[in-house]
């Protein structure tokens, strides 16, 4: 039964990782266009990686809205990370 669960997590991961691989280069190039800053850039793209990770509801919206949302969390932690970068409190 354990094992049946192990199995289904892990595919669960794998489908949400695919999605995320899916908006990873597009989600970089974004925050390296705001930064200028590659390791910055880097940076940011992850944070947002993370958050998508971590938001169930994500990866139930139609690919149309996950696209949207998506480019709204890289910009969000680009600009974080930028404001951060040069000592400003978010």
């Amino acid at each position: 039964m354990q094992v049946n669960a192990m199995a289904e997590k892990r595919q669960e991961l794998l489908a949400k990782a695919e999605i995320l691989r899916s908006y990873e280069l597009a989600g970089y190039q974004t925050a390296y266009f705001l930064l200028e800053n590659q390791t910055l850039a880097e940076q940011a793209a992850l944070e947002a990686l993370k958050e998508l990770l971590n938001d169930p509801e994500f990866f139930l919206l139609s690919a149309a809205i996950q696209q949207q949302k998506a480019k709204q969390t890289f910009i969000r932690h680009a600009l974080r990370t930028k404001a951060e970068s040069c000592g400003l409190a978010v």
